[in-house]
């Protein structure tokens, strides 16, 4: 018998006394060095960045720097809510943001479901792959492409004159704000619907497959075992990712927003983040920018950890 290992009669069994976590560090050591640049670029791009907020509280200069700018403490905060557009911003803002995360929020899952009943596997991939492409879009491709279509001499209002007839009086639908929150739902609905379905399809196949032959064998149809089994099997997931997005609330996708604004509708359609921009970024005002970022930073955090107790005493299902 060695100091690490007991043999136990012919079958030649070892016992390994080693420490696990030193055991699986040698494992999979090559694992955790191909972390290293995720784990720098976290630190570098999400943590370092984070001392910058003390911008908020100072009427920061550029030539003197974090040190020496002067302190104004809440100075900036207070002027935030003074400004004219901000209550209307707020409003657009919970409104855009309830409406894409909401109204969105079922197709997704929908689409799961769909790619996973289809059978044929080369057709599946084809679906997958189509789905997919627009995620890999700039928004300002998507932009351009969507003003391309409803300009007034674009192909909506050419197709709109073939239907109608000359009479129809042709106008660009996006200098409209009425329309505006359309466009956002069904721009982000055709660009993220394939990207995030993924994850609900990785849900979807971890489900155990005897569940399925014991409802076919007991008379249960298609649908029957979607809605008995698959949909009750991926919950968590559905909700976990419902409980991340309710911290979006008070956040707008920005280079949609921006792209999607015209001196027509600016006014009107002003959310927080354009707010910021205008007011903070162009005019120079970073201190103002930086406060309009904590507070959302902030806003978001308690909507977060809101959604979690709720889902939690409901659903018991949490993040943490």
């Amino acid at each position: 018998m060695g100091h690490n290992n007991v043999v136990v009669a012919d079958n030649a069994v070892n016992i390994d006394f080693e420490k696990p976590k030193s055991k699986s560090l040698r494992k999979n050591k090559y694992m955790y060095i191909l972390l290293i640049p995720a784990l720098l670029a976290a630190l570098i791009f999400n943590y370092l960045p984070i001392s910058g907020i003390i911008i908020a509280f100072k009427d920061y200069d550029a030539l003197l720097g974090f040190t020496k700018s002067e302190w104004v403490g809440l100075l900036h905060f207070k002027e935030i809510f003074q400004f004219p557009n901000f209550v209307s911003a707020i409003k657009n803002t919970l409104i855009y943001s309830s409406v894409c995360l909401f109204g969105q929020f079922p197709f997704p899952i929908i689409l799961a479901i769909c790619i996973n009943e289809i059978k044929n596997i080369k057709f599946k991939k084809f679906v997958q792959t189509v789905s997919y492409l627009p995620y890999f879009l700039s928004w300002v491709s998507v932009v351009g492409f969507v003003y391309s279509i409803f300009a007034t001499y674009g192909t909506y209002n050419d197709l709109m004159v073939k239907i109608l007839g000359e009479s129809f009086i042709r106008k660009n639908l996006l200098f409209e704000s009425k329309n505006f929150l359309g466009v956002l739902f069904a721009t982000g609905l055709w660009k993220t619907v394939g990207w995030s379905s993924i994850i609900y399809l990785a849900a979807i196949c971890g489900i155990d497959p005897a569940l399925y032959e014991a409802a076919s064998i007991d008379g249960c149809g298609r649908l029957s075992q979607i809605w008995h089994i698959t949909l009750p099997s991926i919950r968590t997931t559905v909700v976990l990712i419902l409980i991340l997005g309710i911290g979006s609330l008070v956040t707008t996708n920005f280079e949609q927003v921006y792209g999607f604004q015209n001196v027509y509708i600016q006014n009107d359609t002003e959310v927080i983040n354009t707010l910021t921009y205008r007011e903070g970024i162009q005019n120079g005002q970073y201190s103002m920018a930086t406060a309009f970022g904590f507070i959302q930073g902030i806003v978001s955090l308690l909507l977060v950890v809101t959604a979690n107790r709720i889902s939690k005493k409901i659903a018991d299902v949490s993040i943490w």
